[in-house]
């Protein structure tokens, strides 16, 4: 593919190969999943990040601004997987981010519509800003401190790689479950669904550190929260945490079931 002139040029392309891969009858089948006011072209998620891949591979001296700024225009437009290429060409070229990209990253934050697009920017191009500059650290817990649901559950995500990651645990569970902790009150499925999921991904290496940190707080937590981190727990401490669960909490142990991811 030959080097488009500029950020617009490629934007375009990738549009154009973008609706090379529509699947008949998925755009309507996915709108409906994620309860879309988005117009959707119906290209699954594996065929979109190997479009990106290609424009990386052909563009290997594509630029931080270049990045962002195709990623800015392929967001412009009210379009599902068009927001999702812009997406995935900032987390392939996550490497090449500053700081002061937290004000695009929050902008795109507050503009999510869906779960789906906080899921590929909080923990994938947040998340690797925050293992490159630490600094970033004070935008994520001012956002998983907002009120507005997405951005809350984005500043949340946004610790999912560096709780996953076993040489940089010591460092991020202490500041993630200070985040946390106050949030555990929060009744919005999506927020307890993102809590639950960044202490999962920290049972990986450390599975004593989180069931020792859910202990003393099976009062708060939502039932959806334990059961999402203590999924991958030894049989035993999971089940022994689920029990002791629902003895505090005879009728709301079952408490943020509802709804989708």
């Amino acid at each position: 593919m030959a080097p488009p002139a500029d950020p617009a040029a490629l934007a375009a392309d990738m549009r154009a190969r973008l609706r090379e891969g529509a699947v008949p009858g998925r755009a309507e089948t996915e709108k409906r999943y994620l309860r879309s006011g988005l117009e959707h072209v119906g290209v699954p998620l594996p065929a979109m990040r190997a479009l990106v891949k290609a424009v990386l591979r052909a563009h290997p001296g594509l630029s931080r601004d270049q990045a962002v700024r195709t990623a800015e225009e392929l967001w412009a437009r009210p379009v599902h997987e068009e927001r999702s290429l812009a997406l995935l060409l900032l987390e392939g070229c996550a490497d090449r981010l500053e700081p002061a990209d937290t004000a695009l990253l929050e902008r795109l934050l507050r503009e999510c519509a869906t779960w789906a697009h906080v899921d590929l920017l909080a923990p994938f191009v947040a998340g690797r800003l925050l293992l490159r500059r630490p600094e970033v650290a004070a935008d994520a817990l001012r956002w998983a401190a907002d009120d507005a649901q997405w951005v809350r559950r984005g500043g949340l995500l946004s610790f999912l790689l560096p709780v996953r990651r076993e040489a940089d645990f010591a460092r991020w569970f202490p500041v993630f479950a200070e985040a946390a902790d106050p949030l555990l009150g929060d009744t919005r499925f999506f927020v307890r669904k993102a809590i639950g999921w960044v202490l999962r991904e920290g049972t990986k290496h450390h599975p004593g550190t989180v069931a020792d940190w859910l202990a003393p707080r099976l009062d708060r937590l939502s039932g959806l929260t334990l059961r999402e981190a203590a999924r991958r727990l030894p049989d035993d401490q999971r089940a022994g945490l689920l029990s002791a669960h629902a003895a505090l909490n005879p009728r709301g142990g079952r408490a943020g079931v509802s709804g989708r991811v």
